[in-house]
């Protein structure tokens, strides 16, 4: 019984040997691929950025995220888009449901007005006090608050290094309502995590 039973198994194994060594490359790569799954960023250690500008040179977004614990901010995502080009509002509106800091010229948002309480967030006292320069300057629309001034149109901008603006513009800084890195903006149990508000900080400062 014993040999038949050896017998057996040699003929198994000599049929099916292949088996085995699939199994274990399918075992590696799904332990590869849990353990990233595992260890990517959550929607709080990433930011999704959207300029009305042309890129250049993406270095400054590195540079900010040396500022940031990994542990808080793991991933800045830059994307861009010319006002002029033929995909500018397909982009801008992907961004805008699904970003979280936005860099628009003046005359994009005028383009929604009647509409900014629902695609933008509203400024208030305790961020502009802890996030934003004083004397800056806001994009208002009946009374409200709903971008910071960046760059003044005709003035000279540590920025402009790095992308292309149009000398004939003002440039603001403006959140998605979507995003969770704004602080108490998007709720108060969200205090905590206030990427977007400390990025827009640098930003102004230009403090990189």
């Amino acid at each position: 019984m014993q040999l038949f039973n050896k017998k057996a198994i040699k003929k198994t194994l000599y049929h099916t040997w292949y088996i085995y060594p699939i199994t274990m490359c399918l075992s590696t790569l799904l332990l590869m691929w849990g353990f990233q799954a595992y260890h990517q960023p959550s929607a709080h250690q990433k930011l999704t950025l959207f300029f009305a500008t042309d890129i250049k040179d993406e270095s400054f977004v590195g540079k900010i995220l040396e500022k940031y614990n990994r542990e808080k901010l793991r991933e800045i995502s830059p994307y861009y888009s010319l006002p002029s080009s033929s995909g500018y509002y397909t982009k801008l509106k992907l961004y805008m449901t699904e970003g979280d800091v936005l860099v628009l010229d003046e005359k994009t948002l005028d383009e929604f007005k009647g509409y900014h309480s629902s695609l933008f967030t509203e400024f208030d006292n305790e961020t502009k006090e802890k996030y934003v320069p004083a004397g800056s300057t806001y994009y208002t629309y009946e009374e409200k608050d709903y971008a910071v001034l960046l760059k003044k149109k005709g003035e000279n901008h540590y920025l402009q290094s790095y992308m292309d603006f149009d000398e004939e513009k003002d440039y603001y800084i403006t959140f998605s309502p979507a995003s969770v890195n704004t602080g108490k903006m998007y709720n108060e149990d969200n205090a905590y995590y206030d990427n977007a508000l400390t990025f827009m900080n640098y930003l102004l400062l230009g403090n990189l």
